[in-house]
């Protein structure tokens, strides 16, 4: 369910935890909460709950930055030739144009805001994702041909580039 306004509260939004979708994308369970569509393009905010070791591939984004914002867990990032190991409380920037990937502790799950600007990664979160059955990690996942084949159709459609498999570092990928 995408939460909209009516023309006369268009500048006010308050998205209630009940009232937000619920997505796994790559298994992990993503709750977009401010949306593209609310901000007019401008930004867009999603929680993601990952399952412990959860890393998508390593990839770019052309068109927007991507800013994490961890709440629970540990999360390590590597970044053009930065690395960093975060945890609740820290942030960080993935500028667009910059290869980048992510690993959650093999230990834990770990929660964290994920917002980007412009928006847009929300669209790309649906396209990729399935409806989640229930609010948290989708347990057993496994990449499968036909997510695959939604991970890369979306990747063209929203510019967003697939450098190596998950487990490949920036500065890796053609080794």
């Amino acid at each position: 369910m995408t939460p909209t306004a009516s023309p006369s509260t268009r500048r006010l939004q308050i998205v209630r935890v009940q009232d937000r979708e619920n997505l796994w994308f790559l298994g992990d369970l993503i709750q977009p909460i401010i949306t593209t569509e609310m901000t007019d393009g401008r930004f867009m905010m999603a929680l993601t709950h990952s399952k412990a070791g959860s890393e998508p591939p390593l990839h770019e984004h052309d068109g927007e930055d991507e800013i994490f914002y961890i709440l629970t867990g540990t999360i390590e990032f590597w970044s053009g030739d930065g690395h960093a190991v975060l945890g609740p409380g820290d942030c960080i920037l993935m500028p667009k144009d910059v290869p980048h990937i992510f690993r959650v502790s093999p230990d834990a799950e770990a929660t964290w805001l994920v917002m980007s600007a412009p928006g847009g990664l929300d669209d790309f979160f649906r396209a990729v994702s399935v409806p989640a059955g229930y609010p948290g990690p989708q347990q057993d996942w496994q990449m499968d041909e036909e997510t695959e084949a939604r991970l890369e159709a979306a990747c063209r459609q929203f510019g967003i580039t697939l450098i190596g498999p998950p487990g490949t570092l920036p500065g890796m990928a053609d080794l």
